[in-house]
C-alpha cells in the first residue's frame, strides 16, 4: 500500500536548494541527490528541509529535522518545548546538546539511536517515542537527521497507534512535514509495530 498517493491533499516532492560543506556548491536537486561538483553527500545541508517546523493538527507534537545548533536548540527550549525525541542516529554532522545544556535547560531529552538504514524501523523505537511523546500535556519536538523519513513514520505509527487509519495519520504527517512522502519500508514497520500491540 502506498499511503495516501492518489489524495490531492498530499504533495508531490519538490526540488529544495542544498548547500554543499565540502565544496561550497549550492544545487537544487530532490532529497538525497549528492552534490554534482565532488558527488559528497552526507554533509550536504538540506536547510530548507531540516529548519522547517511543523506541528501535527491536532496536537503539541512538532516535528523538524536536527538540532543543528546550540541557537536553534535554546530556540525550542525558549518557545517552551520540554521534551525533545532525538531519532538522528550517529552522523557525525550531527549536533545535540550534552547533559549539562539539558540540565541547565530543564527539559527531557530522550535520544532513540536509531540509523536511517533504509530497511526498518524496530519496534522499540516506536514504544520509546511513543512513551515520550504521549507523556503530559506541553509541547514536544520529534527530530530526525533531516526531518524526512525516522520522525516522520515513527509519528506516523504512534498516531496509527492512536486510533487514526493510515491515509489519516499521513495526513496528519504531512500537514506537519509536507516535505516527507511515505517510505514503504518504514510504513511496514510502523504497521507491523501496531500489529504486535
Amino acid at each position: 500500500m502506498t499511503v495516501g498517493a492518489t489524495s490531492a491533499r498530499y504533495r508531490p516532492s519538490v526540488p529544495v536548494r542544498f548547500d554543499c560543506h565540502d565544496c561550497g556548491e549550492p544545487w537544487w536537486a530532490p532529497p538525497g541527490n549528492g552534490c554534482p561538483r565532488c558527488g559528497y553527500w552526507a554533509r550536504a545541508t538540506p536547510d530548507p528541509i531540516i529548519w522547517t517546523v511543523g506541528q501535527v493538527p491536532g496536537t503539541r507534537i512538532f516535528v523538524t529535522g536536527q538540532m543543528r545548533t546550540p541557537e536553534r536548540f535554546g530556540d525550542f527550549v525558549a518557545r517552551g518545548l520540554t521534551t525533545f525525541v532525538d531519532a538522528a542516529g550517529d552522523a557525525s554532522y550531527i549536533w545535540r546538546p550534552d547533559d549539562g545544556a539539558i540540565a541547565a535547560a530543564g527539559v527531557r531529552y530522550l535520544r532513540i539511536p536509531i540509523e536511517d538504514t533504509n530497511l526498518d524501523l524496530p519496534d522499540a523505537a516506536f514504544a520509546a517515542a511513543e512513551r515520550a511523546l504521549n507523556d503530559g500535556d506541553a509541547d514536544k519536538l520529534l527530530f530526525c537527521a533531516a526531518g524526512l523519513k525516522r520522525a516522520p513514520h515513527l509519528l506516523y505509527g504512534i498516531l496509527r497507534d492512536r486510533g487514526h487509519d493510515r491515509d489519516d495519520a499521513w495526513g496528519l504527517v504531512a500537514a506537519a512535514r509536507p516535505m516527507t512522502e511515505p517510505f514503504e519500508p518504514y510504513i511496514e514497520a510502523a504497521e507491523r509495530w501496531i500489529s504486535r500491540r
